[in-house]
């Protein structure tokens, strides 16, 4: 019994079951959302097959870029369903899906719960039509050249003359034959043979790093001049190892510069459009790696006729060169030369003694007047005028000085005799007395001044008395 068959069964029933008036309300069985989508789901898993192919267009493309995860509708002319296709699953497809496109869908059908809907859940895409190894190839391209990894300035130049050539090939198909019997003629260029898978899963993942590990270990061996890489004929999926954009990328990393060769003339995958040079079968990709070493002879037969050649030319211009200074008057008559050199010798030494005599005459007529005027600034004179002038302010400060100090010395004379007539000794001389303490020599002016037992200094215009003193009350006592 399909989905569509117990559909039809459980219309039918809930029909008869209305039609009866139903049964009684304490006999129906109520269910939750969650149980009733749990007995959708089970009903679909029990009409349903395993695993079903669908055929239909892609629309509503969503990849989420967090999870890897496609998100897609597959529909026809009537009717359309909800697809997810989880990251595991995407990451074995050789081709990027897109709206529009016809293909297959593999994988089961499920109840998506939380939405309350059914949805087809892919586990594998064929495209109808059109392989999907041809549309990942036309997308690879489009993405690599986008990036310009096809671009021609990019390619690096094929050695004219190798003489290490490595082959990255299978070393168990006919392919490495093709290439060693076109080398083998050419003894002196060494190969080196690299064995990698070249079908199969993993082959291209292998071939990458074949190519990464000749260009870090090519100077522990000796050096490699190019590499080839290639493989006999065989369908796309054959070759499909050559296509993969890790083999690409390997390609346009390698400092070595790589030839392919690489199926059949009509065959060219990614490999190809990525090499430095782009042969069509191994056997021609080894015949253009040593290209050059077919003319070899030649061009060294021909090298050497021109070397001869120009050798030749270059003796007989060295000849005719040589001819030429022979003959030059120079060489014939050497002394002439010579001669004429002493004579221009003599004649710039007159020229030039004429020349430093005149000079000196200049210069001595310039510098006459200088010396005349150097003399009459000479320290010298300032120096004599300078001592006459100090002389005679010598003379004029003596006179000054004789003149102030008789001037001097007669307001001292003259204030002499004012200091004489009224200093104490003509006040002595009149009949007064100074009376001082003889210990502090204070002169007496109060009797409050003295006490019993002082000495007194009288001074008087002939000389001084000395006294004591003694009770002060005597005085009263006698008058």
């Amino acid at each position: 019994m399909d989905f569509f068959d117990f559909h039809e069964k459980v219309t039918k029933r809930a029909a008869k079951g209305d039609a009866a008036g139903g049964p009684p309300k304490a006999q129906r069985e109520i269910l939750t959302v969650t149980q009733l989508t749990g007995r959708i789901e089970k009903a679909i898993k029990d009409a349903m097959p395993g695993s079903v192919v669908v055929q239909g267009e892609v629309s509503n493309l969503k990849h989420h870029a967090g999870s890897g995860h496609y998100y897609f509708t597959l529909k026809d002319a009537n009717a359309c369903i909800d697809c997810v296709m989880f990251k595991s699953d995407a990451a074995r497809l050789k081709f990027s899906p897109q709206d529009g496109i016809e293909l297959l869908a593999t994988g089961h059908v499920a109840v998506y719960g939380q939405r309350g809907r059914y949805q087809l859940y892919v586990s594998r895409l064929e495209l109808l039509g059109q392989g999907a190894l041809e549309l990942a190839f036309r997308q690879l391209c489009a993405k690599l050249e986008a990036e310009g990894l096809f671009a021609t300035e990019r390619k690096k130049l094929i050695p004219l003359y190798p003489q290490r050539v490595a082959l990255v090939t299978s070393t168990q198909t006919a392919a490495i034959q093709d290439m060693l019997k076109v080398l083998r003629r050419f003894p002196w260029v060494r190969v080196l043979a690299y064995h990698v898978p070249v079908q199969g899963d993993g082959s291209a993942e292998k071939i990458a790093a074949a190519i990464a590990d000749l260009n870090c270990r090519a100077s522990d061996i000796g050096g490699v001049d190019v590499i080839l890489l290639g493989r006999g004929g065989g369908s796309l999926e054959d070759l499909w190892a050559f296509n993969e954009e890790i083999v690409a990328r390997a390609v346009v990393a390698s400092r070595i510069p790589i030839i392919t060769g690489i199926g059949h003339e009509i065959d060219v995958s990614i490999a190809d459009l990525a090499a430095d040079y782009h042969a069509h079968t191994p056997t021609e990709a080894a015949q253009v790696a040593i290209s050059q070493w077919r003319g070899a002879n030649d061009a060294v037969e021909s090298l050497a006729i021109q070397l001869r050649r120009e050798i030749r030319s270059v003796i007989q211009d060295a000849k005719q060169r040589l001819i030429a200074v022979q003959r030059h008057e120079l060489f014939r008559r050497p002394m002439d030369r010579i001669n004429l050199a002493r004579q221009l010798l003599d004649d710039r030494q007159r020229a030039l003694a004429l020349a430093v005599g005149a000079r000196l005459r200049r210069l001595q007529a310039t510098l006459h007047p200088l010396a005349n005027r150097l003399d009459q600034l000479h320290p010298r004179h300032g120096i004599a005028l300078g001592r006459e002038r100090l002389n005679s302010l010598g003379r004029r400060m003596q006179q000054a000085m004789a003149t102030l100090q008789q001037t001097r010395t007669r307001q001292i004379e003259s204030l002499a005799v004012h200091l004489n007539a009224v200093g104490p000794e003509q006040v002595l001389r009149r009949g007064y007395s100074i009376t001082t303490l003889k210990k502090t020599g204070a002169v007496l002016r109060r009797p409050a001044q003295i006490k019993v037992g002082d000495r007194l200094v009288t001074r008087v215009a002939e000389g001084q008395v000395q006294s004591r003193v003694e009770d002060p009350n005597q005085l009263g006592l006698f008058d």
